[in-house]
């Protein structure tokens, strides 16, 4: 032995406390994400060193501001459209009810695999956001992976006020954690959505 330690794999795979997150890796939103638009920008993947300390954090402008909408991929396909059309019929994709509780309304159902786009609703208030990056929330509990980076994607130079949409083409089925990090050039804010992504 040469009295240097071994490098340090990520682990544990599942956390059961806080520091187990300082020890995991961070996830790949594109094993969940397989397209991503936000108002007609294709989202670029990247390794954000900021997301995790940006520095002050000041609450998100963002909320929700409608029912998530599903459309077929493939529009020239009746079937499909047709199918969207009474999915969108027959499921109720957020409950935006002031009697709700707030973080209640943070939650989502979305339609999984290849064949649908889910357009989300976002107001993102009256300050123009200028940078939006979308990641696996509990990326942010970790220490980023060797250079300290999350992965994530991301758009950058621009002017987002009111409700604007976000597209997205899940693979996975599942209960997912989504942190949406903006920056107004001035103030970073962390907005949390649950998607519940369902057949």
């Amino acid at each position: 032995m040469n009295g240097i330690l071994p490098a340090q794999s990520c682990e544990p795979a599942v956390a059961t406390n806080w520091i187990d997150y300082q020890r995991m890796c961070p996830s790949d939103p594109r094993d969940l994400i397989a397209y991503a638009v936000l108002d007609s920008n294709v989202g670029q993947f990247a390794f954000s060193s900021d997301i995790i300390e940006p520095g002050a954090w000041t609450d998100s402008p963002l909320a929700i501001s409608n029912d998530p909408i599903v459309s077929a991929l493939e529009s020239n396909n009746q079937l499909k459209v047709a199918d969207a059309d009474q999915w969108n019929f027959l499921n109720q994709t957020w409950n935006g009810s002031s009697a709700l509780a707030i973080p209640a309304r943070k939650f989502l159902f979305l339609r999984g695999v290849n064949e649908w786009d889910n357009r989300i609703y976002i107001d993102f208030g009256g300050t123009p956001v200028t940078e939006v990056q979308l990641s696996l929330m509990m990326n942010v509990a970790t220490r980023g992976d060797k250079q300290g980076t999350v992965p994530v994607i991301k758009w950058t130079g621009l002017e987002l006020t009111g409700e604007r949409t976000l597209n997205v083409v899940l693979r996975q089925f599942g209960s997912f954690s989504i942190g949406v990090w903006t920056f107004d050039g001035a103030n970073y804010g962390m907005y949390e959505m649950i998607w519940q992504v369902v057949s």
